[in-house]
């Protein structure tokens, strides 16, 4: 004897039909939803790229400037050098002209003094 099930083949097929047509529709619904998710993730990050790139080429430029600096201030450096040896060398000779000054106005006071005798 056999039994027979009260309820068909197909009715089962179609429930399970409409199962997962009704599950698979909220996967797709959530599927979506990480979609749009993903979107504005993606966006941010080309927004985060585009800040970066942004503060890369301020970077390079600073960088640039403060190479020009250096190279300014070596320019500098050699003109001072330059200046501090012809100051050197005038401060020598006006030592030595003071020292002959002195010398003579010691000697004019000298004879001054003999004279006044």
């Amino acid at each position: 004897m056999t039994r027979k099930n009260p309820r068909s083949t197909d009715d089962r097929l179609d429930e399970l039909m409409g199962f997962m047509k009704k599950h698979f529709e909220r996967i797709e619904v959530r599927f979506d939803s990480v979609d749009k998710r993903f979107d504005g993730i993606d966006k941010r990050l080309n927004l985060q790229q585009d800040v970066l790139v942004t503060h890369n080429k301020m970077l390079e430029d600073v960088l640039e400037d403060v190479r020009d600096l250096r190279h300014g201030q070596l320019e500098h450096d050699k003109r001072f050098d330059a200046l501090e040896s012809t100051v050197r060398g005038i401060s020598r000779a006006i030592d030595k002209d003071s020292v002959k000054v002195i010398d003579h106005e010691r000697r004019i006071k000298r004879l001054e003094y003999k004279s006044m005798r």
